[in-house]
């Protein structure tokens, strides 16, 4: 549904463009390029303005309404892009710890039995 909005807002907002600038303005418009001459307008000397005005007051209606259903549709939406990845699996550790290498004794079991020194007293 919001692909068919977006797509109805983007032609819209091209028609809307369009009838603008065929409109008639202070200083000229489109309409003469398309062969209107002295008639002021595309659609003829009388009545045109209106029909366009008209035509252009119901499509800005619809472009305002797209505008507020698109910004509805995207507010709602709790998507995020980072709760739709995959979570990755880490590959897990041997359940039994690896055998000792064969040599000298572990170095854990001898700073065990190293007493650990004692901070020196601050003197008085």
């Amino acid at each position: 549904m919001e692909t068919f909005i977006s797509i109805v807002h983007i032609l819209v907002a091209f028609l809307l463009i369009v009838l603008v600038l065929i409109q008639d303005s202070k200083g000229g418009s489109m309409g003469g390029a398309f062969g209107g001459g002295n008639s002021n307008s595309v659609f003829g000397p009388m009545g045109a303005a209106t029909l366009a005005q008209q035509m252009t007051r119901y499509i800005a209606i619809l472009f305002a309404v797209t505008c507020v259903y698109l910004t509805i549709l995207a507010t709602h939406s709790n998507k995020s892009v980072i709760e739709n990845t995959p979570i990755p699996v880490e590959a897990t550790a041997p359940a039994t710890p690896a055998a000792p290498a064969a040599g000298p004794a572990a170095p854990e079991a001898a700073s065990e039995a190293v007493p650990k020194a004692v901070p020196a007293a601050p003197a008085k």
